[in-house]
């Protein structure tokens, strides 16, 4: 397929905010593909050339584009950023500046490679490379093709799906209708590479997708929990079950091969170890001490579904989320390893010495995995404590033990169900101690934009935040109340400019506002929040709820992404609870 059809099914679109409208559009260009065209066509979707969790970025700037722009039509820099200036949006500056430019006819797969090679370049004069690079790409291309190819590069193709509406396009294409979405969701939980999803169900079909397994290298989508507010509702829902500690650190999925994986790149090198966050980010690189301490487990392969927590070296007592957070970072990595070691609390095994393990039952998979973590020395990863409670009151005392030693409270889980990647449900249900209020747990939210400081925050420019969360059915972020409290003066200025990277000139595809919630700023939904509020009541606003007197508790929660905020129905489940609803 050509680049510039391609770009007429952007264009499309971009044209409709209706989610079945996009899904017949994503079909029709599935369609015309051809087998190698699938994986970049889905990749470029995603603003991406390789899936998230390998860590290959474009890391090309606005500011450098807006240079390929100037040197490719030999303009000055000033004309070009006063035109990105009035546009506000890099790919519209583009189809601008590329105005009645012929296109080369170049295909997908050409301009794809072109956007490996412009990833791929680093070292001392990268920078420059890159410049030329897209700027040779320009002249090659009309202006509609620039304006794609403009926000792929930046990775923000303002389109407003997300990678559920693909998921749908791709049954849609094979079906004519969303039956195989169970299947795709599984397959796209084992292994979250979304253009190997859609190169095996479009070429290969249902079947091999149904036989796909998880593989060492590439993460599995975390499982979730739901809440519950006391030890009795939880013995109700499961019987007898396993209980945990709940941890208040860093989600951590640990891969370890002794003989190693190739890398998914063009770059050929194998790696051993392998950590990714709650939302599949690779980070490895920031936690040396734990790729140290892995590499002494007595096995050939393994998976580990773990939390990991900051302690403190002289007392050995665990420190607040806000403190082992700060090891989550690009510089200084090994310097802040020896003031905030970490404890790695393993508490699953997905997958062991080349087996598949998230088809076996909890008991076996409890069983393998304090095997192997009693089968090695390093006191820094050990396996969490897993306790059979037969009834509610052991389940109470459990309760009553976790949070007396300063843990956020327990998690349940049903003997023998198997691990489903990526879902919630009551297979695994936690209680926290703050359950025993009115507001049973924080709520993970979204900034959708701010509002401009009065009175004494006008200095900052900026006095509170608007928060929405996610509607799963619709894909859409809703909003959901304005918060003003909880944040200290030293703070404004960060957080505006945090939120003024995400500006944007009108409301994205995505999102929901209410009229009487429209900020001064809008913000594309990027930065996730922490809220805690005294309660949540019914409202007459897009979700149909509201938080009473909500407070911010963290701003820009990098272990999670937008899409794995609280939703609707998590919030609306949530309500239900305190109200003594089922």
């Amino acid at each position: 397929m050509k680049f510039s059809k391609f770009c007429t099914y952007l264009e499309k679109l971009e044209g409709t905010s209706l989610r079945n409208e996009m899904t017949v559009v994503l079909a029709e260009l599935f369609k015309k593909l051809a087998e190698q065209e699938i994986k970049p066509a889905v990749y470029m979707l995603q603003g991406r050339i390789a899936p998230s969790f390998t860590g290959i970025e474009f890391n090309f700037s606005i500011k450098l584009l807006l240079r390929s722009f100037a040197k490719a039509h030999n303009l000055e820099l000033e004309k070009v950023q006063q035109i990105y200036k009035q546009k506000g949006d890099i790919g519209l500056a583009g189809a601008v500046i590329n105005e009645g430019s012929k296109s080369k006819s170049w295909d997908i797969s050409y301009i794809f490679g072109k956007l490996q090679s412009l990833a791929g370049l680093s070292g001392k004069n990268s920078q420059a490379d890159k410049q030329n690079l897209f700027a040779e790409l320009i002249k090659g291309t009309s202006e509609n093709e620039l304006k794609y190819l403009a926000r792929i590069v930046v990775g923000n193709l303002r389109v407003g799906f997300s990678d559920k509406t693909i998921l749908d396009s791709i049954s849609w294409t094979l079906y004519q209708d969303k039956s195989l979405r169970s299947t795709l969701d599984y397959a796209y939980g084992v292994r979250v590479d979304l253009g190997l999803i859609a190169e095996i169900a479009l070429i290969d079909g249902k079947k091999v997708l149904e036989q796909l397994t998880s593989v060492v290298g590439t993460p599995v989508a975390p499982k979730l929990v739901e809440r519950e507010k006391s030890t009795g509702s939880i013995f109700k829902r499961l019987g007898p079950c396993f209980i945990q500690p709940k941890y208040d650190g860093l989600r951590m999925q640990i891969h370890y091969s002794k003989k190693g994986w190739e890398l998914a790149t063009e770059i050929k090198s194998r790696e051993h170890v392998a950590i990714f966050s709650r939302n599949m980010e690779n980070i490895t690189h920031m936690f040396p001490d734990i790729v140290a301490a892995v590499q002494e487990l007595h096995v050939e392969s393994v998976v580990l579904d773990s939390e990991a927590i900051g302690f403190d070296p002289k007392t050995g007592k665990l420190l607040p989320f806000q403190e082992t957070i700060t090891r989550k970072r690009k510089s200084d990595i090994l310097e802040k390893a020896k003031s905030i070691p970490l404890k790695v609390f393993v508490f699953d095994v997905l997958f062991l010495n080349g087996r598949d393990m998230l088809k076996k039952p909890l008991n076996e998979r409890i069983s393998a995995m304090e095997k192997v973590m009693s089968g090695h020395k390093n006191i820094n990863i050990l396996a969490a404590e897993t306790i059979k409670a037969e009834n509610e009151s052991d389940i109470s005392l459990i309760f009553q033990r976790f949070v007396k030693e300063g843990l956020e409270g327990v998690i349940a889980k049903t003997l023998t169900d198997t691990y489903e990647p990526g879902t919630r449900n009551y297979v695994w249900i936690k209680l926290k101690a703050a359950s025993q209020s009115e507001l049973v747990d924080t709520v993970d939210a979204v900034a959708l934009g701010y509002y401009l400081g009065t009175g004494v925050r006008a200095k900052f420019g900026i006095g509170a935040i608007l928060i929405g969360i996610y509607d799963d059915k619709e894909d859409k972020f809703k909003s959901l109340t304005k918060v003003g409290t909880g944040f200290k003066d030293e703070q404004w200025g960060s957080i505006k400019t945090a939120l003024d990277s995400f500006r944007m000139e009108k409301v994205p595809d995505n999102v929901v506002i209410d009229k009487k919630l429209v900020p001064d700023v809008i913000c594309k939904p990027e930065i996730v929040v922490v809220v805690d509020a005294d309660s949540i009541s019914r409202s007459k606003t897009a979700t149909g709820l509201s938080l009473r007197f909500p407070r911010l508790k963290e701003f820009d929660r990098k272990d999670k992404n937008p899409e794995q905020v609280t939703s609707v129905k998590e919030l609306t489940e949530m309500f239900n609870l305190v109200k003594g609803k089922k």
